[in-house]
């Protein structure tokens, strides 16, 4: 990352990016198969495979702007399984549930495990 914000302008902001990489590397480190998924809806960002069975991941800097909200989770929608969906964000709020997929703050997800 500091090699990338050295040849890259500083004035790039890529907080959401930056996030999805920890996330993806964190998960490697958990289940240690991550796969980039695609649902009927759009792409899913990370779905795993750990001794406890899938679960899928979506990663997003916030989700306060309510587009971002119906976006971001809407991969999930018709997905036909039980398996753990989770919205991971930087939005400092309880975890809370949207339709099932649960939300919840990336550094309270990072100290989880």
């Amino acid at each position: 990352m500091g090699l990338r914000r050295i040849l890259v302008s500083g004035n790039v902001r890529d907080t959401g990016r930056i996030l999805e990489n920890i996330v993806f590397l964190e998960l490697k480190r958990r289940a240690e198969t991550v796969y980039a998924g695609k649902g009927t809806d759009g792409e899913i960002d990370f779905v795993t495979n750990g001794a406890s069975g899938p679960a899928y991941y979506q990663v997003a800097e916030s989700v306060r702007d309510p587009k971002t909200l119906e976006r971001k989770p809407s991969s999930f929608h018709n997905l036909d399984d039980n398996y753990p969906k989770t919205l991971i964000t930087l939005d400092d709020e309880l975890p809370t549930s949207h339709n099932g997929i649960q939300q919840i703050y990336a550094l309270d997800w990072l100290m989880k495990e």
